[in-house]
């Protein structure tokens, strides 16, 4: 192989690829900050010192491309389409089946989580898998009281050990296996490595199951405003009730284990035997969290009030209600009088949902005669401007779990339109990066999502932090940076073994892979390792193999791959979590593909 000179471009994007790596791993320093600053740096070096290589001068403007490459339209257009899910509660029914088999096993039901996702990503692409499982995985965390970044994580690393598991499995395996058909190499079967895969896939999600949770730390960024307040409640069933006519056992089993504290039947409190058979009009009163009480509202086909009636008038169209929490101020005047006495539904134009009250139960059977204290918080749910004018009234404190309403009536069109997305993509009809806008546009035009709603999906740092990768990927490139790198591994392994040649070839292409991109990985690695191959008078196969796996090894920086951009997003992760969790993971499968690739493949 000949000598590779590299220029002063070469050895400057090589250090700035350095400090970029150590800036990222500085919690202190944000992202965005770090992205920001790798791009400028890169574009006012090459256009104050510009670059000539083989492929004539390299414009500075090449690394804007980022921001139109097709990958971040598609992750952003995912995220969006994610928020649209969680906006219409499309997920509930999925994430009440998985709620009540984590309340039975939690260990169990993440394992089968994470199976699920690693089978589906060998045959679809695994960012919409991601995208589909992380408000639903978000949402059992925060039904158990758990941070969901113990989970988001280990999902999005399963994606990507199940991609590894057939040719159509990720990006990287078509690219490496293009590079070896255009190389005059035969082609591989669908399932030609997966029998090799299987093993350190196995071991991989062990991993990701039992120690990758207590890795990582409680982050609840987005979703750290929840409220875990238990208020109590009523819920009066109606005569078309599922559990009318059956034992409250039933009931309870349906509510996902929610305590009963009362059955009342004609103004008659009940002892909530779970024998007690149920009708139509008895109030189940229990004490839970907001949005539990209103999934429980919908389980059972029952009205949440407070009072002898539930309300009937809506304070504000469907699609502008929220689920509000306020709080009595000491010197509110409505601090020792009833809801009822206070006339608060009709005054303030919102319906009283349940009442909480710090270390103290409730003395009144119907809550709205309660007599408030200061102190008491109010759960209630009426329109925006309803909500707001409470705040104006200065007797209450608006705390910060106000959420809107999921729009339930448009559920069943958000899963259709993640479907329009999903579908063609995984059937390679087209790709995710036309399905997902069209998607998102659909939501929109058909009121699953509002435009001023969609930038509560969407973080500056994903953007940046793709964008940034990009114009990393281009200059390692462009400048054969990623190539003189290459050969200097070549050159440092000349006598070696084949076997250690190959394992150094591995990690050299899974490093380049969590520096840069996977992409640059593999358009880096794959026809250095055929040269390598035939340069040794050994069979191409098991170092073409070890490209398209260690370029699959994504899990040590969040730019390795979208989908640990997408976790990243959703749970709050910080460059150094990736790195904690990610790279035991990358050193332990690694080392299996080493060992097991020249047994399946020999050289």
């Amino acid at each position: 192989m000949h000598t590779l000179t590299l220029s002063w471009h070469g050895v400057f994007v090589i250090v700035l690829l350095v400090a970029a790596l150590v800036l990222y791993s500085r919690p202190r320093v944000p992202i965005e900050t770090t992205s920001l600053g790798v791009l400028l740096t890169l574009l006012l070096v090459f256009a104050l010192w510009p670059y000539h290589g083989a492929h004539g001068k390299l414009s500075p403007m090449v690394f804007y491309r980022g921001f139109a490459n097709g990958a971040l339209v598609a992750i952003v257009s995912l995220m969006i389409a994610g928020q649209a899910l969680v906006r219409t509660g499309a997920l509930a029914p999925l994430t009440r089946v998985l709620s009540r088999l984590w309340k039975l096993s939690p260990v169990f039901t993440l394992l089968l989580v994470l199976a699920l996702t690693a089978a589906l990503s060998a045959f679809v692409n695994d960012t919409p898998i991601v995208v589909l499982l992380i408000p639903v995985l978000t949402r059992m965390a925060r039904d158990s009281g758990r941070s969901p970044s113990k989970m988001l994580m280990p999902l999005g690393f399963a994606a990507l050990i199940g991609g590894m598991g057939t040719t159509i499995g990720t990006s990287t395996n078509l690219l490496v296996l293009e590079v070896a058909k255009q190389a005059g190499l035969p082609p591989m079967g669908m399932f030609a490595f997966t029998s090799l895969a299987l093993i350190p896939a196995a071991v991989g999600l062990v991993y990701l199951w039992l120690i990758a949770p207590r890795l990582l730390p409680e982050r609840d960024h987005a979703f750290e405003q929840a409220s875990q307040r238990q208020f109590r409640a009523a819920l009066e069933l109606s005569e078309e009730s599922s559990t009318a006519g059956k034992p409250l056992a039933k009931a309870v089993e349906a509510l996902g284990g929610m305590s009963v504290l009362a059955v009342v039947r004609g103004g008659v409190e009940l002892v909530p035997n779970p024998t007690l058979e149920l009708r139509g009009g008895d109030r189940l009163m229990v004490a839970d969290r907001p949005e539990l009480l209103k999934a429980a509202e919908k389980t059972l086909s029952a009205k949440l009030f407070i009072g002898e009636k539930p309300w009937e008038g809506d304070a504000a169209p469907l699609d502008d209600q929220q689920l509000a929490e306020i709080a009595i101020l000491p010197a509110s005047r409505f601090a020792g009088h009833s809801l009822r006495h206070a006339a608060f539904k009709a005054r303030f134009n919102v319906i009283p949902l349940g009442i909480y009250r710090r270390g103290a139960r409730l003395a009144a059977r119907m809550m709205d005669e309660e007599l408030l204290q200061p102190g008491d918080v109010v759960l209630v749910q009426g329109g925006k401007e309803a909500v707001e004018a409470l705040r104006l009234t200065q007797q209450f404190a608006i705390l910060d779990a106000t959420t809107d309403l999921p729009r339930s009536g448009k559920a069943n069109l958000a899963l259709l339109w993640m479907v329009v997305i999903v579908l063609p993509a995984a059937l390679r009809w087209l790709p995710i990066e036309i399905t997902a806008p069209i998607g998102v546009l659909g939501m929109i035009a058909s009121g699953c999502l509002k435009w001023d709603e969609i930038g509560g999906g969407v973080s500056p740092a994903v953007i940046l932090l793709i964008a940034s990768g990009f114009a990393l990927s281009t200059a390692l490139m462009r400048t054969d940076a990623g190539q003189f790198l290459a050969h200097a591994v070549v050159g440092a392994t000349a006598s070696l073994p084949p076997s250690v040649t190959l394992a150094l070839v591995l990690f050299f292409v899974a490093v380049l892979g969590n520096a840069a991109s996977h992409t640059t990985a593999a358009l880096v690695g794959a026809p250095l390792a055929i040269q390598i191959a035939h340069g040794l008078h050994l069979s191409p196969e098991p170092f073409l193999l070890a490209v398209l796996f260690g370029a699959n090894l994504g899990y040590a920086t969040p730019m390795a791959y979208q989908t640990n951009v997408l976790v990243m997003n959703a749970a709050g992760y910080k460059f150094g979590d990736f790195l904690r969790v990610g790279l035991p993971l990358l050193l332990l499968m690694g080392g299996l593909f080493t060992i097991l690739l020249p047994r399946y493949f020999p050289f």
